[in-house]
């Protein structure tokens, strides 16, 4: 229990765990595979699974549907397991642990609905190590902080994985591909930032998603892709237009509060 506390008390303190590449055998496969790898992974059990039950524009997933489909995610599950990822390109499997980490999510809940209330009454549900891609085994912490944040250096990945709750960004109801990541990427942040639930301007300050805040270094540091001198400045890259001018205005600096963080499922039926 000591590993989730420490994660919570992270959270409440307004950080998030370091991104440092976890020592797993796994890292070999992904290196490997983006110096030569050319391949495709097939993502379109993922997909089908996504139209049934994500709701976007509400940020909800329906996990009954899921339930009375689980051999359709079992399947997916399975394909991941036998991944081979030191044959797929960079693109490919940056796609692959985007999905991978959501749907691994939607089996953590959906073996706990529909009594779940949320993710966080579950016991350790980011730092065990049961999930399992191309033969080896790993938790959602690794997948997120060890091997998504550190290798592929991309702040969007903050509005592409789903913790399965109500104030994650939404859900995607198609699978990342690796050959459009990159506009998906983009269109999960403009989806999530242009939302008021997310990022909006209230008595001339700006306010954003806890989100924001925990994971803010990822935004500004150099080493990161694109890359902001502030979280604002990144933020009105992707908002409305009142976000933008607020921040024009501000020189790239306002007010920021950021919201209070809803955790309850975001389950469709609810």
């Amino acid at each position: 229990m000591r590993n989730f506390w420490i994660l919570l008390l992270a959270f409440a303190l307004g950080c998030a765990p370091d991104a440092k590449v976890i020592d797993s055998p796994i890292v070999a496969q992904l290196t490997q595979g983006q110096s030569q790898g050319t391949g495709h992974f097939d993502h379109s059990g993922w997909t089908e699974i996504l139209k049934g039950a994500s709701k976007p524009k509400t940020g909800r997933v329906d996990y009954a549907w899921v339930k009375a489909n689980q051999g359709k995610l079992d399947a997916y599950l399975k394909s991941l397991a036998e991944a081979d990822l030191s044959k797929l390109g960079r693109n490919e499997q940056f796609a692959l642990l985007l999905n991978a980490y959501n749907a691994f999510t939607i089996k953590l809940i959906t073996e706990n609905y529909p009594s779940v209330k949320s993710i966080r009454d579950l016991s350790k549900p980011w730092k065990t190590s049961r999930y399992v891609i191309a033969g080896v085994t790993v938790s959602l912490n690794d997948i997120e902080h060890g091997l998504l944040r550190p290798l592929f250096k991309d702040p969007r990945i903050h509005f592409a994985v789903n913790c399965a709750s109500i104030g994650c960004p939404p859900l995607s109801d198609e699978a990342f591909e690796g050959k459009s990541v990159e506009s998906q990427l983009d269109k999960v942040a403009r989806a999530t930032l242009t939302n008021a639930r997310y990022a909006g301007v209230k008595d001339g300050k700006l306010q954003l998603s806890a989100i924001l805040d925990w994971y803010g270094a990822d935004f500004t540091d150099e080493t990161f892709i694109a890359h902001a001198k502030t979280v604002p400045v990144w933020v009105a890259r992707y908002a409305n237009e009142d976000v933008r001018a607020l921040v024009k205005k501000a020189g790239g600096s306002p007010e920021v509060e950021f919201m209070d963080y809803d955790w309850r499922l975001n389950d469709s039926s609810r």
